[in-house]
This record gives structure tokens, sequence and C-alpha cells, in this order.
């Protein structure tokens, strides 16, 4: 077989035409087959649009006599009788003008035009389907290209007559939809076309029928989508007169502003409704509802501009909202009293008479008003799921419009409605969560009660709990529905009343556990599977979220139920059974609690408690459905372990069991990690158990094929040693030691090997001779790992408790293990990383042997005063003088401090940087004594050098100074932060490290005395940019401080000292950025009233500015440097905070076009936009959904593969695949959030990644 596309045909012509003009049918179609098969061997396929490279059609699959014969041949048969040499003839001319020589082509498509055009019905016919395939197929190049196309574009338009056939019509606008998608680059460069398409499309929108002129919509679209000037010179004025016509124009003009503003033309329409030319007429066609399809189709109109143009469609928004909630109503042959209002019992027999005589002039065939009402329900959707700083107006005016229509006659509707109202909930509760991430309100607010009037977010939830008796009642009418939907839907609102309030169903508890009982005792098909999971997922949240005894009455009901569904056959079920079981075993005493289990608990627990050992041993069950019970188990045994001690002997066995199995070892080391840590769970058995799996962790841990962390291995390992303590045995802890030799590099592991050393001395030995020497060669690995770090430090504190005096050698090894060197390594050898965390790791021993810290200070105190020291021994020393000073008052030293003073002037800077380290701990250590020398070195100093070294020492003994200190020393401090920089000229922003060390050293000092030094940065906000910058830089330092000491102070000046994002500074407005990015972090309620007024500012960075971007030779290259890449990075970056934390108060139209605009900034940018869009679609799937297809162009580029040249380096490479996996990240979840009738280009997009061989491995990603 060819592998090349240059192939030739090996069938034998003279035979194949033989077959082609045999009598016999089965003999036409297998020539048909053969010559498929062949065609299919040498053609390769071609790219599926314009916007791939084009390719050559110069060289054919055959010699030209050759083709021109099979062509004609193979066009004959499209008029065959026989209706499958017909289908397949059409699959052969598909393939033949993937790469034909042009004459052929030609003769093709005159051909299929011809048959088109023709009056016998069954030729039309097919050549109408074989000119579609053409379409698709014939290549986007070629000399004959733009007349072949100019060619199908008038002939197909000349047959659009009053006459045509609509099936006809609709097939042939589709051919030509998909014309102007693939051959868009001739139709932007051939006028005459242009003007041909636009001119028939517009007589076919106005007078064709009305069937052919809906299907003429997408062709309109694709055209102008393509070629957008042909919007404004021609389709504008034609939108806004056609929209001011008769009923059945308006419709149309509708369904073409609905279908623009779906695709890539969305920009055009927004910027014809900002004009104010379409929103006000498109709402006035929704005043007239006895015309349906009108008021439907504008409705539909309102919907996709609501999702898609949210931005210009703002102003109008209040008119939309009530217009919906108007038509939503809109019922004219049906009217619902409402039980509590009128007792209708006694007139069942007077109304059973009328019902018969109304059903002569009407019946529910005749009504369509549900259209307009399920469309009204789907704009109130789109509005509520994109308006969230519209939800209280939604609670006060639209949640008691949508309860109202909760018992909709019309099931479509109803869905609808619901829907709608689920959305509402999720708003709220996303609002909810994000008030939660944000470590709640000014505690002394709550306490005084003010907490309501404080905290807006909280009005949101008051509406909903002022709602909720009105909606329970409207909920529990609907759950005992026939329809199957409606019940499942009333759960999903259940869950999310639920996890909206955090409980709240008390007064409906009796009602919904009956309903929720009903849903999932018999499930008998996948209807009924679908209910019962929307049912055991409602109960999972109502157990978790509501206190015992709500439900306790009906645990006798329910948990049998739950029992069975967690034995059903469909997996889903299961596991959803399983969720519900453990958030009851949760939730029947919480993890703390001291009271005993409930009586009326005894038992529905112990048959969970049955159900889960009972398929935990049974070896036929699936293997995932047995790990889900394993979960459960553990969660029954830390919330109710003391209740079956007895049980011990069946269940615990069953969890080493599954700790022995490879597949299932991970859970079960969770599971035995959380038993260890539960104070239930006692006794010599669980002791000797806990003792017996020791091993098999450590096993499970080897074997373990995630991450290198292992993270949830050593958490059990930590829980067990702490649990067993004392008594665990020598061997074992030497055992263990060897066992974690391997994994000795992670601080999970170290800080496992300090338990066993504290808790075992016996084990010292093992960890001298193995892992002593590992734990060496790790502290002289150049590291930037906090976390390690801290793990060698708590690991040497272990081991000099027991035995302090092991000080005097270790230190002088720890020095020793460094090696001997002239000079520090820079940073491409890892940089003084090992010289900080040995000077840390002595700091430790000193503090734990403090009887053995004069002879160690000494040691470092020689080598400061030796004249022949090397800069890497003067280092060391200096940061270990300045670890043990923090510690220890070394005032008592004679000259020390001038000592450490003199090295301010070595001419090493790493040096200069360890003297002013150790300088500003020994202040730490005796303030009294040493930090008014360092003040006094500030306020006389010349030297710029030696003022930003003092300002280093200074900064240490702030932040390592307490608060108490710290207000007794504020005065003394404030003032030498403020001196002069001597280098700083007039009107200069200063130095980035100068302004730095000020800017933490005045925020921390801010938060100790806030009442003097605030007033104080309010006033240099009006004066030099340097002086700016720094206010800048201090107020984000001051929110870092999360008490609430200061807030009332500071609150009511907030927004002045933020709005340093709009100074002519380009440094100050990023610092600011900074700032504000720090206060939603860490005092949302302080800001989340002022976001109006800062939300604009921080969008405004987000934008690219020509003015800030320069070019600059680097070599032989030309790039461009942007200075405002660093701003519009923490503007990004700021919005991500925001939307964790004041979700309800975001304006979500403007963010969501700023995240969409990050996706083509550069590569840094385009990161952050990812994360951006990923968290945005969790949060808000209304905003994001409907521009997914928006994002394919900015995701294909990111995708799109390095083109390797010889200048390429594998930084190059590995930054794309980077990039690749982070696109990916993003995609694949939105991908699962969303389905292809949403966003057909986006999920085609996807699709086509995860099917390739490179990324197939993203399939089963979870965000």
């Amino acid at each position: 077989m060819s592998s090349k596309p240059t192939g030739q045909l090996s069938i034998q012509l003279s035979g194949l035409l033989e077959k082609m003009r045999s009598t016999d049918s089965d003999h036409r179609v297998m020539a048909l087959i053969d010559l498929n098969k062949d065609l299919s061997r040498v053609l390769s396929p071609i790219p599926g649009s314009s916007s791939d490279p084009r390719r050559s059609s110069s060289i054919s699959y055959t010699d030209e006599g050759t083709e021109l014969t099979l062509t004609d041949n193979v066009l004959k048969l499209l008029s065959d009788s026989n209706a499958e040499v017909k289908s397949s003839a059409v699959s052969c001319i598909a393939l033949m003008v993937r790469k034909p020589r042009q004459q052929v082509l030609t003769n093709i498509v005159n051909s299929l035009l011809d048959g088109v055009s023709s009056n016998d019905e069954e030729r039309r016919d097919i050549s109408c389907l074989a000119l579609k395939s053409v379409v698709l197929e014939m290549p986007v190049d070629g000399q004959q290209a733009e007349a072949n196309v100019e060619k199908i574009v008038s002939r197909v338009f000349a047959l659009f007559k009053s006459d045509i056939n609509p099936q006809l019509a609709s097939e042939l606008l589709q051919t030509l939809t998909d014309l102007f998608i693939r051959f868009s680059y001739i139709l932007r460069s051939s006028e005459k076309i242009q003007n041909t398409s636009i001119t028939s499309l517009s007589n076919i929108l106005s007078s064709a029928r009305p069937a052919i002129r809906k299907r003429a919509i997408p062709t309109v679209s694709a055209l102008v989508s393509t070629n957008p000037g042909l919007f404004d010179n021609s389709l504008k004025k034609q939108i806004v007169d056609g929209l001011s016509q008769g009923p059945e124009a308006v419709r149309v003009w509708l369904g073409v502003v609905a279908t623009l503003a779906r695709g890539q033309s969305v920009h055009k329409i927004g910027a014809l409704l900002a004009e104010g030319k379409v929103g006000d007429t498109v709402l006035k066609q929704t005043e007239n509802p006895e015309d349906t399809e009108t008021v439907e189709a504008a409705l539909v109109a309102l919907e996709v501009l609501v999702l898609r143009c949210p931005t210009e469609i703002a102003p109008s928004i209040q008119t939309v909202v009530e217009r919906a909630l108007s038509l939503v109503k809109y019922d004219p042959n049906y009217v619902d009293l409402d039980d509590d209002d009128v007792d209708m019992d006694a007139e069942d027999e007077d109304e059973d008479e009328d019902d018969e005589f109304e059903e002569d002039a009407y019946s529910d065939d005749e009504d369509d008003s549900w259209k307009i009402r399920r469309s009204a329900a789907k704009l109130l959707l789109a509005l509520i799921g994109t308006r969230n700083e519209l939800l209280a107006d939604f609670y006060s005016h639209a949640a008691p419009v949508l309860i109202s229509r909760f018992n909709e006659r019309e099931e479509s509707v109803r869905l609808e409605v619901l829907a709608a109202f689920e959305v509402l909930l999720k708003q709220t509760a996303s609002a909810r969560a994000a008030e939660v991430v944000s470590g709640g309100r000014n505690k002394r607010k709550r306490s005084e009660g003010m907490d309501e009037d404080y905290a807006p977010d909280d009005s949101v939830i008051s509406y909903l709990r002022a709602s909720l008796p009105q909606l329970s009642r409207a909920i529990l009418k609907q759950i005992s529905s026939k329809s199957v939907q409606t019940r499942q839907q009333c759960f999903l609102l259940l869950r999310e009343i639920s996890k909206a309030l955090g409980g709240g169903l008390d007064d409906s508890a009796n009602s919904i556990c009956a309903a929720a009982t009903s849903a999932i005792r018999s499930v008998d098909s996948s209807t009924s599977a679908s209910l019962a999971i929307a049912a055991l997922s409602f109960l999972t949240a109502f157990f978790a979220d509501h206190p015992a005894r709500v439900y306790a009455d009906h645990l006798g009901q329910l948990v049998p139920a739950i029992v069975r569904c967690m034995k059903d056959k469909l997996q889903r079920i299961s596991f959803e059974a399983f969720n519900a079981a453990a958030s009851l075993a949760r939730a029947a005493r919480p993890k703390g609690s001291t009271s005993p289990l409930p009586p009326s608990f005894t038992q529905p627990i112990q048959q969970i408690f049955d159900a889960t050992t009972e398929i935990l041993a049974d070896n036929s069950t699936d293997a995932d459905v047995r790990e889900k019970a394993l979960d459960t188990l553990g969660y029954l045994l830390v919330h109710e372990g003391d209740s079956f001690t007895s049980s011990y002997s069946i269940c615990l066995p069953l969890i080493t069991s599954r700790l022995g199995n490879e597949n299932t070892a991970s859970t079960a080391v969770l599971v035995i990690g959380k038993l260890a840590e539960s104070p239930l769970l006692k006794g010599k058995e669980f002791e000797s158990w806990l003792l017996s799996v020791l091993p098999e962790v450590v096993v499970a841990l080897r074997r373990s094929k995630r991450s290198t962390t292992k993270n949830s291995e050593f958490a059990c390992l930590s829980n067990i040693l702490s649990r067993v303590g004392t008594g665990l045995p020598a061997q074992t802890a030497i055992d263990l030691v060897g066992e974690l030799l391997p994994f000795i590099e992670t601080p999970t592991a170290l800080q496992v090997v300090s338990l066993v050393l504290s808790q075992q001395p016996n084990c010292r030995e093992s960890v001298d001779s193995q892992l002593s020497p590992k734990i060496m060669q790790i502290i002289k690995t150049p590291s930037s790992n906090q976390h390690l770090v801290d793990a060698l430090s708590n690991f040497f504190a272990a081991y000099v408790d027991g035995d302090q005096d092991c000080a005097t050698r270790l230190v002088p090894a720890l020095v020793e293990n460094l090696g001997k060197s002239h000079h520090l390594p820079d940073a491409t050898k890892g940089g003084t990383s090992i010289y900080t965390t040995t000077a840390k790791i002595i700091g430790t021993v000193v503090s734990h042997s403090q009887r053995n810290a004069a002879g160690v200070l000494a040691l470092f105190q020689k080598v400061i005063k030796s004249s022949k020291a090397t800069e890497p021994d003067v280092y060391l020393s200096l940061l270990c003088i300045g670890e043990i000073g923090r510690i220890t008052d070394l005032s008592t030293i004679p000259d020390l401090f001038d000592k450490i003073l003199n090295f301010f002037n070595n001419e090493s800077e790493e040096v200069r940087s360890a003297a002013a380290f150790a300088a500003g701990n020994l202040a730490v250590g005796a303030p009294k004594v040493f930090l008014p020398a360092i003040i006094k070195h500030i306020e006389t100093v010349t030297s710029e050098a030696t003022r930003l070294l003092l300002l280093h020492s200074l900064k240490e003994v702030i932040l390592h100074s307490s608060a108490a200190q710290l207000e007794l020393l504020a005065d003394s401090l404030w003032k030498p932060l403020f001196a002069d920089d001597v280098s700083t000229k007039e009107g200069e922003i200063g130095d980035d490290g100068i302004r730095n060390v000020k800017a933490a050293c005045i925020g921390k000092l801010t938060t100790t005395a806030p009442g003097k030094f605030l007033p104080q940065l309010q006033e240099l906000l009006r004066s030099s940019p340097k002086n700016r910058a720094i206010v800048a830089a201090a107020v984000r330092y001051t929110f870092i401080d999360t008490s609430s000491s200061y807030d009332e102070i500071i609150a009511p000046i907030i927004v002045e000292f933020l709005s340093l994002m709009k100074d002519s500074n380009l440094i100050v407005r990023r610092l600011s950025l900074a700032s504000l990015n720090s206060a939603i972090q860490h005092k949302p309620h302080l800001i989340v009233d002022k976001l109006y007024t800062l939300q604009p500012l921080l969008y405004q960075e987000t934008y690219v500015k020509k003015e800030l971007q320069r070019e600059v030779q680097m070599g032989p290259f030309k790039v461009i440097e942007d200075d405002g890449l660093e701003n519009r990075k923490t503007a990004y970056e700021t919005m991500y905070t925001l939307l964790g934390t004041c979700f309800s108060k975001i304006d979500l139209p403007a963010f969501t076009e700023r995240v969409m605009a990050s996706l083509s900034d550069v590569n840094e940018v385009k990161v952050l936009g990812l994360m951006l869009l990923l968290r945005l679609g969790q949060m808000s799937p209304t905003s994001v959904i409907p521009r997914l297809d928006d994002v394919v162009g900015s995701m294909k580029v990111m995708m799109k593969d390095v083109e390797v040249k010889d200048d390429t380096v594998k930084q190059d490479l590995e930054r794309k695949e980077e990039m690749q996996r982070s696109t990916l990240r993003t995609a694949v979840p939105l991908y699962k959030l969303s389905n292809p009738q949403q966003a057909p280009q986006f999920h085609s997009f996807v699709s086509g990644l995860l099917a390739t061989d490179k990324w197939r491995d993203f399939k089963d990603y979870q965000a």
C-alpha cells in the first residue's frame, strides 16, 4: 500500500467500466465499492477548513484520460434507478474531488449543478447530496477554485424562486453555509460573490416561505462571520428596518439577531445594541403575547443578547427582567387558585360539568402560550446566571414569581422554571462559599449582632430564608408529581437550598424524608435511577447540613432504602448511597463530639455497618464499589467507633485485606490514618491492630504509584506513631527507619523520623548509621523548599532533645559538612541556600541545647575575628550568630555588635547581607541595647548601600518582635523609615529594594498603632511619587495582618489608598494592585462594599497599552519590551483572588470580557487567563458556557506545536508543552461541564484533541 498521496489507482479500468455498465445492479454497486476502496487508498483526506495550509492539486490520482472516463461514468450512475448505486456514486465523487484536475472538477460541478436544476425530483435530490459532498471535499485552492465557488453561488441562488421545494431549499442553504465557511478566503477577496450572496439571502429572508427563511439564517451568519464588512455595509440597516416590519418579517430578523449574536459576529450585534437601535425594538416585540411566535422569537433573542452581549444590554436589564417575569406568568386559558386561598373541594362536581363543556370549545392542543412561558423562563435563567450583582433584587421580585410557577401544567415550562430557580440557588451558594473562603466577618461586629448590616452578602441569604416557607411548600407540592423529571429537579433544588443555607429544611423534614424514601425505595428503570441518584445526592447534603434530631424519626424508613441502594447493581446508585451513608455517619456524631450516639441512631447505624462490611467482604462485588464501602466503613468507625468495639474482629481485618490489595491500598491508608486519629477507637485489640498494620502501611508507601510526596501514607504513619506513642516497639522503630531511607529527602518523611526519634530513643543508632549521611547530603544540596528546611530543623530538634550535649559534636559536623571553599557558590550552582539552611539548623540545635550556646557561639566568634577566614566561613558564622542572637541576649559580649557592623563594608554582597541579618537579630534578642544603635546609624549614615543594610536589620527587628514590644518601639522606628534616600532625585520613584524593605516595616508598624500612623500615610498620598509608591506597598502589608483591631479605622479611607490604581506612575499602580489583591484575600469584608468603585480601576490595568511597549534590539533580533506586562499579571492575579472571596459583588459581564481578552495576550498572561476561565466556568457556568466557542481560536494557537528550527532550544519545546497542558487542564473540565449543543465548535475542538495519542490521557482529567 502506498503511503503517499501521489499513489496511483491499481484497479483495472476496463473491468471496472464493464461492471459499471452492467445491467446487474449488484455489479454496478460492486464496481463503485471497489473504486471507493482504491480511491481511499491513494487519496489522503484534505484539511477541513480554509484556515489550514493550502494543498496543491496539481498531481492527480491517475492519468487524464482515465480520470475523465471514470468521472463521466460515475456521474452517469447518479441517475441510476438503484438507490444503493446512487449512494455509492456520491461517495466516489466525494473522493474524486479531493485531488482532481481542474477541468474534471469543473465538469463535476457543472454536472451536479445541472442535476440540481433538473425537474426530475430524484436526480435533483441526489445531485444536491453530491454537491454538498463536493463542497466539503474539494480543494480550497487551485486556479479554478474562485470560478467554481462563484458558479456554485450564482447558480444555486438562481434556483430560489417562489415555487422551490422547501426540502431542496434547506439542503442547498446548508451547502452554501459549508461553502462560505470552507472558502472564506475566496469570499473575502471577491466582492462579486459577496454582493450576490448578501443580495440573494436578503431576498430570501424577505420573501421566501417561513421554513426557508428560517433555514437561511445560519447561512447569513456564516457569510457575515467570514466577511464582517457585509454587516456594516448591508445587513445592519436591514436588521433595523426588518425589526420594524410585520410580524412574519420581525420573527425572521429576530432570528438573524440571535444567530449572529451566538456566532462570531457577536461584537457587531453588541455594537448595534450599544447604539440603542435593537434593544428597545426587540423588547417592543414582546408586548403582544397573543402573537405567540413573535414573542417567543423576541424572548429567544433577548436570552442570547443577555448571554452574549451582557455589557451592551446592561442599560435595559431592569426592563428585560420585568418583561420576563410578566411573561413567565402568561397563561390566558388557565387560572390556578391556591388551595390556601379558596377551598375548591365542594365545587368538584360543578367543575366536572364545566370541564366537559369547555373541552368542546378549547383543548390544550390549541394553546401555545406555553412557548412564551418557556422562553421567558429560559431568559430568567440567563439573567440570574449572569447578573449576580442583582441577586438581592432577584429574590425580591423574581423568586416569588418563579415559586408561583412551580405548579406550571406544561412540563417543559415547569422544568425550565425549576432550572432557573436552581441557578438562583447556586449563585447564592457561590456567594456564601466565597464568604467562607474569605475567612468570615469582623468578629467584633458579629458579636455585637451587627453582621447583618455590615455584610451585604448576608442579605442574599436572608432573602432566601425569607422565601423558604413559600419555596418549601411549592417544592413539596411537586415532589410527589407523576413526572419523574419534575421530582428529580425538586431534589436538586432541595440540595441547593441545603448547601446555600447550610441547612434550613427543618420544618419540612417530615415530608421531604417521606418523598426521599419513596424515590429511592424502588429503582426499576433508567428514569427512576436518575431520580434515585438525585434523591441520594440530596440526602448526602441534608444529613450534613441539618442536626440529627431533624431526621432521626425517619431513619427507620430511610436507612433500609439507602442500604438497598448500596447493594444496587448500578454503580452510580451504589456510590451515591454510600455517600449518603457516610454523610449520615458523620452527622450522627460530629467529629470531636463527646456525647454518646443517640438511641434512635443505634439501629440505623448498625444496619449501615452490617451492609458495608458485608459488601466489603464479598469478593464478587465490583472493586470500585468495595473501595467506596471501605471509605464509608472508615467514617462509621471514626464517628461511631465505640459502638462497634465488639465488631473489631470483623471489620479491622477487612481493612487490612484492602491494604494488601494494590488497587485499594491508597484508600485503606487514608482510612487507617483517620482511625488512628480518632479518640473513639481504643483498647488493646485496636492498639495491637495499629501496630500490626504499620509494616503494611510502609509496604504501601514503597509500592505507591502516586506522586513522590506520598502525603497520605506519611500522614497515616504519623497518626499511628502519635497514637501508639512510647508503646512503639524498638525493633519496629528500627525497621521503620530503614524503610524511610528512600524517601528521606521529602519533608513528610523527615517529620515521621522526628516522631520516631522522640518516641523510641533506641532507634537513635539506626538513624545515625542509616539516615544521617543521607540527611547531611540533603543539607548541602541547594533547595528553595521552605517545608524541607522546616522539616530538617524539626528533625534536629528531636535529635538534640534525645542528647543535648551532642550539640558540641553536631555543630562542627554541620559546618564541616559544607566543605571548604574560598568563595560562595553563585546562582548557577544553587546560590547560598545551603548556608542559610545550615544556619537555621544550628540555631535550632542551640535553642534545644541552651547550656552549650556559649561554646557554639565562641566557634563562630573566632571565625569573624580571624583575618584569614574565607568568605563562606564568615557568611555562615554571621548567619549563625544572628540565629543564636535572636533567642539569646548577646549584649554582654564586648565588641560583637561593632564587629558585625564592620562587615557592612565587606566587598562581598552576601557577607554584607548576612551582617545585616546578624545585627537585626541581635537587636531582637537585646532590643534595649542594640536597637538604638541601629536607629542612630540609619539617621547619621551617608552611604546609600549602608542605609539599605541597616533597613534590613531594622526589618528583622520589626518582623521578629512581638506586638507588645513593637508598640513600645513604634515611635522610635517610624522616623528612620522615612529618612530621605541620598541617591533618589526629585520626581524619581526610588530603588525597589529600599522601598520593599521600608514598606514591610511601615506596614507592620501601622498595624500596631493604626490610629497614629494611618493618617500619616494618608497625608503622603498627595506627596511625591516615591512616597506614594512606599504607601501603596506598605498598605499591602497592613492587610496581611488578619486581626480586626484596626478595621474600623481603615475602612472609611480604604478606597482612598487603593485609588492609587489610577496613579499616573506605572509602578505605583502595580503596587496598589498588589495591595488590592492582599485586601481581597485577607480582609474582603472591608472591600466588598467598595468594589463598584474599585473594579473599573482593576479592569483598566488588564488592557494592553501600546504606549508602554517599545522595540529593543537584542543581538540580531528585535524584541518587544512591554513595561505594562507586570501590571497586567498583577491585575489578573487580583481578579483570581476576587473570584474566590467576593463573587456576589463581581461585575460578571466586565469580568468575563477581560478573562476572554487574556487568552490573546502573551503566554504569562494566558496561563492566568486559563486559570480564571476554569474557575469562572465552575462558579458561573451560565456566563462562560455560551462563550466557549469564542475561545477556540485562542486555544488553537496555544495547542499548536512549536515549529522546530535550527535555533529552537529545548526550553522552547518544554515551555510550549506546558502551555498546551495548561490549556487542556482548563479545556477538559469545561468540556465536561457543557454539551455539544451549547458549544459545538469548542466540543469539536476538544474532542479532536482527546482523540489524539498525545493527549488521550487527559480524557479522565478532573479539575
